[in-house]
């Protein structure tokens, strides 16, 4: 009965929160509204990759691909089939979503049961390489608008539809990770010989983790295809496919904590670095030196150290606080030098060139992802405010 009772409660709250997103977007403008609905897009895709490279512990990297066989096939099916279907609105959407997911699970299928038997390096290529040869199929068939791309019409803007697919996948990775049905996917991951002795379908356990991870991944290429109402194929080329892989990364392969966050901060970064008045010269020359400097000290402390945690972390963050000084002294020094002095640059040039840079610090203070394998759970939340006492273990 408490099983049910949570369930239940926690579908009211999912529903409840992409409401109160849809309302509280409302107030932004069509550039905002947009954000709001490719951040949750990229919360889906982010943690359906995850549920195939850190959950099953592949390596894909065409996610891309799935994601235009759903845009595609909705674009496809409205231009054919709307305006004469008795289905409307909302329903033709969430209908669409079925359908986008469908055929991208069939092309996780047909890719996925010859290559699943592959490995790591060659597992990559391999679905890199469907998810060129899809794209560039897709470029050279007049019927869906070839180079040009294609008009997906009506437009269906519903927020909270995308966040509460979500949040559906949040759900589902969740549970199945917590749930003994999941366990074949973690002892993949850990060891597939080991796994395989052990009577686990390895071949199976990776093919429901693709279809899974391909089924979510078309279902938010539905909702792009009508929220756009405008697709082409150079909005899935590789960059897309490998800013997915980076979140999952980012956030630790293997925590879905991890995934959405990652997906969030990546996504809303480089529109942010937009927003940054221009950089002088001697301001960007003592920042890249500061950076250099509190990296080699962080680095140095993790491998050296071996005190409290405390002390640990206090060290780092005054390591820190020295670096923001130094780039102030470093600064003002150098903006004395006339070559430097009346330089400045763009932030809307350099915010490529800052978010590599951010992720480079990150891989090399955190290479396991900034959460590793750690999950957001309301008793870890208890522990740390003294309301559970953590269990001991033999």
């Amino acid at each position: 009965m408490r099983y049910w009772i949570v369930r239940l409660g926690s579908i009211a709250a999912a529903v409840l929160f992409a409401f109160i997103i849809e309302r509280l977007a409302g107030g932004f403008d069509a550039f905002g509204q947009r954000l709001v609905v490719l951040a949750g897009l990229y919360v889906t895709l982010a943690v359906s990759l995850n549920l195939i490279n850190g959950i099953t512990g592949q390596f894909s990297i065409g996610h891309a691909a799935f994601y235009q066989v759903g845009a595609y096939t909705t674009g496809y099916m409205a231009m054919r089939f709307y305006d004469a279907s008795p289905i409307k609105g909302e329903a033709w959407l969430i209908c669409m979503m079925f359908v986008g997911a469908l055929f991208a699970s069939v092309a996780g299928f047909v890719v996925g049961l010859p290559s699943l038997r592959l490995r790591g390096d060659y597992l990559a290529i391999v679905t890199l390489g469907f998810g060129e040869i899809l794209r560039i199929v897709v470029q050279n068939i007049e019927t869906l608008g070839g180079a040009y791309g294609m008009n997906v019409t009506p437009k269906f803007q519903y927020i909270w539809l995308v966040w509460l697919l979500a949040f559906v996948t949040i759900a589902v990775s969740r549970n199945l990770l917590q749930a003994a049905h999941g366990l074949p996917f973690l002892a993949v991951r850990e060891d597939e010989v080991a796994s395989s002795a052990m009577g686990v379908n390895v071949t199976k356990t990776k093919l429901v983790a693709f279809l899974l991870g391909s089924a979510f991944a078309g279902a938010a290429g539905a909702l792009l295809a009508h929220f756009e109402g405008f697709i082409s194929p150079q909005m899935f080329d590789m960059n897309v496919s490998f800013i997915i892989l980076t979140m999952v990364v980012l956030g630790g392969t293997g925590s879905i904590t991890g995934s959405v966050l990652a997906a969030i901060s990546l996504y809303y970064l480089p529109e942010k670095l937009r927003d940054l008045p221009p950089v002088s010269a001697a301001s960007l020359i003592a920042g890249v030196l500061a950076v250099g400097l509190c990296v080699a000290f962080l680095k140095n402390v993790e491998m050296r150290y071996h005190g409290p945690k405390v002390k640990r972390a206090a060290i780092m963050v005054g390591g820190i606080i020295g670096a923001i000084v130094v780039q102030g002294v470093l600064a003002r020094m150098l903006g004395n030098v006339s070559a430097l002095a009346d330089q400045s640059y763009e932030a809307s040039k350099l915010r490529m060139v800052i978010f590599a840079g951010t992720l480079i610090i990150l891989m090399l203070l955190r290479p396991q992802g900034v959460l590793a394998h750690y999950e957001f759970s309301w008793d870890g939340v208890k522990r740390m405010l003294g309301m559970k006492r953590k269990v001991a273990t033999a």
